[in-house]
């Protein structure tokens, strides 16, 4: 069962929140958009990947320096793939907040 949510439910939700978060109706239940909406969304993913690549080169050079904090070392963090997950949709709302903010002005 669980390779059945794995490989049909997961792809097939994936779907749906791309085509609701670009605003595109080429994917399963998109929105339907008009082309400033589109924009303002599609600006928003680009903000939010480009914030995710600065985390990212920020623990990258963290790590290449040696600059760690050794108080945190000995807390484990189990999933630190969920942390950059939750930074890139939570980057998201709030660029999407911010652009919407610039372009009703």
């Amino acid at each position: 069962m669980n390779l059945f949510i794995t490989l049909i439910i997961v792809p097939l939700v994936f779907i749906a929140f791309i085509g609701y978060f670009t605003g595109s109706k080429e994917f399963i239940l998109g929105p339907n958009d008009d082309e400033r909406k589109k924009s303002i969304k599609q600006k928003s993913i680009v903000q939010s990947w480009a914030t995710i690549f600065l985390f990212l080169l920020t623990n990258f050079l963290f790590d290449l320096f040696n600059l760690q904090d050794e108080r945190l070392s000995d807390i484990p963090f189990v999933f630190p793939e969920l942390f950059y997950l939750i930074i890139l949709v939570v980057s998201y709302f709030i660029f999407l907040v911010i652009n919407n903010k610039k372009i009703s002005a």
